[in-house]
């Protein structure tokens, strides 16, 4: 199952859970892409073979290097006072006592180097408390992606990204490594990765194996830990209650928002609520809102929504807010949007 498949099934769940038994006849395997699906098989597995495989490949870890052992910790790095959550997909310490984090990104945009660095920085911040040595340990980087992050350079799909000062490492403790699954997958098409036999083109073309649902190479069957990763990730394997967690946040629900309300804005939707929603700049909102909705950003287009509504309705009036409300189902926005955002009932929306 492809990602356009996984959220296929996710949008067939939100109508009818029951649907999950119907996807389950026609693929056989899950989105091991998806957050949700990623964790349960490479965190939940007693002893972390998997993980520990995939690890020492994406991060080309030899002899004495490798981690024999990881032990995995909270996800989630809480906000204080003004500050963001950090929510890995996992975070790890090895026995060696290098630190871990693997997060998987589905599509790209704007924020996500950005997201990188902050992410890094908090579990820095969380290693290194008061009172004690600013020692950092080893820290690795792993994002898993299915987009192309590095266009410029068509033929490279794993990226060793580091701080270079007079052609060296400048802080060698902090490895960025990013593998572009998609362009190994067009490569591979292409014939371009035949000849490579590292252990990171390997897992990649297991995982393309049960992504585009086709026949398992030979040379990958006999593999034990790829046999187990085969059967772990079988759909029938999964209960509602993974999918259901998506269905909710509806995969990448952070950078979702992100891209939908910040691509909004950039039209005048920002500038409509900073100089104030009764001054004239229902232009400005309407174009945010439009863009938001054309580009399928439905969880940042949402809150734009919202924003614009709460914000109207606090230096405006109810009037205003029917007024928005009457002219955005006009365009043909959802009345289900409309009426949760500006909080009328959709009898009320019809009679405007």
């Amino acid at each position: 199952m492809n990602r356009s498949q996984h959220f296929a099934l996710l949008q067939a769940m939100k109508i009818d859970k029951k649907n999950l038994l119907k996807y389950q006849q026609i693929y056989k395997y899950a989105y091991l892409l998806s957050d949700g699906i990623f964790k349960v098989v490479f965190a939940e597995e007693k002893g972390h073979s998997m993980l520990i495989s995939l690890l020492n490949a994406m991060l080309d870890l030899q002899g004495s290097e490798q981690i024999q052992s990881i032990t995995l910790e909270m996800q989630e790095f809480p906000g204080v006072f003004n500050r963001k959550n950090c929510l890995l997909d996992i975070i790890g310490t090895t026995n060696a006592g290098e630190k871990v984090l693997v997060e998987i990104q589905q599509q790209g945009d704007k924020f996500f180097r950005d997201r990188v660095e902050y992410y890094m920085a908090r579990v820095i911040e969380n290693h290194v408390h008061k009172n004690e040595k600013y020692e950092l340990p080893r820290i690795y980087f792993l994002g898993l992606l299915d987009f192309e992050m590095f266009p410029e350079e068509p033929q490279i799909y794993l990226h060793h990204v580091d701080q270079m000062c007079n052609g060296r490492k400048y802080f060698p403790k902090i490895q960025k490594i990013f593998v572009e699954i998609a362009k190994f997958f067009e490569l591979e098409k292409n014939g371009i990765t035949q000849n490579d036999n590292s252990d990171a083109a390997a897992w990649l073309r297991a995982i393309m194996s049960i992504i585009q649902e086709k026949p398992m190479p030979e040379s990958i069957l006999h593999n034990k830990i790829f046999k187990k990763l085969l059967e772990s990730v079988k759909l029938i394997n999964f209960i509602e209650d993974i999918f259901n967690l998506e269905v909710k946040n509806m995969t990448d629900l952070q950078a979702q928002h992100e891209i939908g309300y910040s691509e909004g804005h950039e039209q005048g939707f920002a500038d409509g609520i900073e100089k104030g929603f009764n001054e004239g700049k229902e232009k400005g909102f309407a174009d945010g809102i439009e863009k938001g909705f054309n580009e399928g950003k439905e969880k940042g287009f949402a809150d734009g929504i919202e924003k614009g509504f709460s914000e109207g309705k606090e230096k405006g009036s109810l009037e205003q807010a029917r007024k928005i409300a009457k002219s955005l189902y006009e365009q043909g926005v959802p009345i289900d949007i409309i009426s949760h955002s500006s909080g009328l009932s959709k009898e009320e929306i019809l009679q405007l």
